[in-house]
């Protein structure tokens, strides 16, 4: 159950930098490890604030911390084992902040870490990807793959995404080079020999991309580990994604904001109040895009 309370100013370490924090990202994580769903993997201790995703401006900083100073605009994807964006206050590892996108608002920035964080720590820390290749992109127009399309395509790949609806005209408006109707189409036999799939949705979608990769390509997933037998059987690699934070990582995605390359939408906005009505809102699907939480303004 989430309930407002007052806590203490969180003390800071050397390496720490304070932030009051303006808004606070909402995100399905935040539900799961809330209902107790990861306490094997990210065991808590309840009650705790919850938040892995924030913008804010630095309000004080440790005495080994070099890179930030009292009034920075920064955002942050604290780790996970931390959390505690859903708060006035927190005291963030430096190397777990940067400083936030100048071309867009607070609003904005605060609903950006982990999401593109995600695709980027998908498309380069662990893909690799290179000029030329061809990549399919499951749950495309979802808030990583929205990322993930953008960055394939600066990396300069040929990209294919899923979606329907509305996330049709989305990913067409987002530079995909083919958009499949999941809903109408089988992409196992409209797409074959890419070299990688980025696997968003899990489950059988996941299962049926085995076959469409090429000798030697790569199977990528974000919700569910894949089997190394049948990546074995395939002739591919396969790998879990899992996103940590990282300064310079998010340091570069301000970077292509900034420089054009990736658009923004402005998330909806709640007071910290009703954060239960935000995670409400992502539990029954009906939210559009991705929610933030005001601290302050």
């Amino acid at each position: 159950m989430l309930t407002v309370g007052e806590t203490a100013i969180p003390s800071l370490q050397n390496n720490e930098v304070l932030v009051a924090v303006h808004y606070s990202g909402v995100n399905p994580i935040d539900i799961k490890i809330r209902s107790g769903a990861m306490q094997q993997g990210l065991p808590k201790q309840f009650p705790f604030i919850p938040g892995w995703e924030l913008s804010g401006t630095v309000e004080q900083v440790g005495s080994s911390v070099i890179k930030f100073k009292k009034g920075d605009a920064v955002y942050s994807m604290p780790n996970f084992q931390q959390g505690g964006s859903y708060a006035q206050y927190i005291a963030i590892n430096e190397n777990e902040v940067a400083l936030k996108p100048q071309t867009i608002s607070f609003i904005q920035a605060a609903a950006i870490p982990m999401v593109a964080g995600a695709a980027y720590t998908s498309l380069f820390k662990f893909g690799k990807i290179k000029a030329g290749q061809k990549i399919l992109i499951h749950g495309a127009a979802g808030a990583v793959g929205s990322f993930a399309v953008q960055m394939a395509r600066a990396a300069g790949a040929y990209v294919i995404g899923t979606a329907a609806g509305e996330g049709i005209a989305l990913l067409q408006s987002l530079g995909a080079d083919e958009v499949i109707n999941y809903t109408t189409t089988d992409f196992s036999t409209a797409v074959n020999h890419v070299d990688i799939v980025l696997d968003l949705v899990g489950g059988e979608t996941q299962m049926k991309s085995f076959g469409i990769i090429k000798k030697d390509g790569l199977l990528l997933s974000t919700v569910m580990p894949p089997s190394n037998e049948k990546a074995a059987a395939a002739g591919i690699n396969a790998a879990f994604v899992f996103t940590t934070p990282d300064q310079n990582m998010l340091a570069e995605i301000a970077t292509m904001i900034d420089n054009g390359k990736l658009k923004i939408t402005t998330p909806a906005v709640l007071p910290l109040a009703e954060a239960k009505q935000a995670h409400e809102m992502i539990e029954n699907r009906t939210a559009k895009g991705k929610v933030v939480l005001e601290l302050s303004k």
